[in-house]
């Protein structure tokens, strides 16, 4: 690439992905020689070897890692991904999103990404608490609530966050809520935390429809992707008067035209871990007729051969990097409303930035005072990205990239170089 930056010693990833829409801003928005270095190289990458005592008495060498991209806004914030493909590639281009995304709903958040390569579902529950806790241990030094904050993403729970907390915790010798976000409310966790993905996602849509003219009363919604952020799309989305007529996993999707009962779908999909029924192979759902689809499964779901078989009027890109760029300038050149990651995908981080305010003060709001504050920043988010986006005449994702650029920019050139 022509941008001189960060290389990683393996597979890219996700890192050549950002870097890609990095200089496709760039064309857009101002950005200081210094500043642009600062964002192409990570502050740090951490990667260990993590070992654990499995049940059966055997040492078992995992791989993980830690990676802070930026902090000129404010101290690092990131998710921990539990995952067989989890890379540092992967790790950088995380963080590196997560670095825009707080700059976007312009919270004083930088951004960092973390993970281990393994599969939780492979683990006993004592050896999977072990190969957290090893993890959080050799972290100890270089995460906290002022420097390096952790939360949930792909295979990582409530309970995971329980685990690092209290590992943070016995080592520092207190207890430090704030080290950690998405956890259990007994611990410190927010009220709303669990579905404020989904919500975000949502009034996102919402508040762009209103912009658009579009009605979304009875609007069908086809959802790709069922975990935590994909149950919580389709439960809002039918709650706001929509009809969730698709839902769809890995291994396929179920269909009904008139609409799903989707708390009765998400409760036996919950107890068994696979829908009730199987109407479609995976891939078919892009190409349902349906006025909204929802990408809340792993990157690259949608690239640009399956962009031509969408018929939606909108795409909500909830998950990091769900739409490839092909797939994005396709559905662009026909008119479609493209919803990018950077705006309907930050309800989660800025559920977090309310969970650690609290924590960091110990006064907890109640769930309408955490709603309220909620949908506020949402409101306002939506109008700055979308006024940034209309004076250039650019779309959502290019709009709300420039923003991002810009404030990262600003707070860059404020702090200066440490000598």
């Amino acid at each position: 690439m022509p941008l001189k930056a960060y290389r990683p010693p393996e597979d890219p990833g996700l890192w050549d992905t950002y870097l890609e829409w990095l200089e496709r801003a760039l064309k857009v928005a101002g950005v200081h020689p210094t500043t642009l270095e600062y964002l192409a190289h990570p502050k740090r990458l951490v990667t260990l070897s993590l070992p654990v005592v499995m049940d059966d008495g055997k040492v078992r060498i995992f791989q993980g890692y830690r990676v802070v991209h930026d902090i000129a806004r404010g101290p690092a914030k990131g998710g921990v991904r539990l995952d067989p493909g989890v890379t540092l590639g992967q790790t950088a281009g995380l963080a590196a999103w997560m670095t825009l995304k707080a700059a976007v709903y312009d919270l004083p958040f930088g951004g960092a990404a973390g993970g281990i390569a393994v599969d939780p579902k492979g683990l006993s529950p004592r050896e999977l608490e072990r190969l957290v806790r090893r993890y959080t241990a050799e972290l100890v030094g270089l995460i906290g609530p002022d420097s390096d904050i952790l939360g949930p993403d792909l295979g990582a729970d409530q309970q995971v966050m329980a685990w690092i907390m209290d590992t943070y915790s016995m080592t520092v010798g207190s207890t430090v809520p704030g080290v950690v976000t998405g956890k259990p409310h007994a611990l410190g966790g927010s009220e709303g935390r669990d579905d404020a993905a989904g919500l975000g996602a949502l009034l996102v849509l919402e508040a762009l429809a209103k912009r658009r003219g579009l009605d979304l009363r009875g609007a069908r919604v086809v959802v790709q992707g069922l975990g935590q952020v994909g149950a919580a799309v389709a439960l809002h989305a039918e709650r706001l008067g929509m009809r969730v007529v698709a839902v769809a996993t890995s291994t396929g999707g179920m269909y009904a035209p008139e609409g799903l009962d989707v708390a009765g779908v998400l409760s036996a999909y919950e107890a068994t871990g696979s829908l009730p029924r199987l109407d479609l192979a995976p891939e078919e759902v892009f190409g349902l007729e349906a006025e909204v689809l929802v990408l809340a499964a792993r990157e690259g779901a949608l690239d640009g051969d399956r962009a031509r078989q969408v018929q939606a009027q909108a795409v909500v890109e909830v998950a990091n990097f769900g739409l490839t760029p092909e797939a994005e300038a396709y559905l662009l050149g026909k008119g479609a409303l493209v919803v990018p990651d950077l705006l309907s995908g930050g309800g989660g981080l800025l559920a977090s930035y309310l969970e650690w305010v609290q924590d960091l003060n110990m006064f907890f709001w109640s769930p309408e005072e955490v709603r309220e504050r909620f949908e506020t920043r949402v409101a306002r988010v939506v109008d700055a990205v979308c006024r940034r986006a209309e004076r250039d005449g650019l779309d959502l994702r290019m709009g709300a990239l420039a923003l991002a650029l810009e404030r990262l920019d600003e707070a860059t050139r404020l702090r200066g170089v440490y000598p």
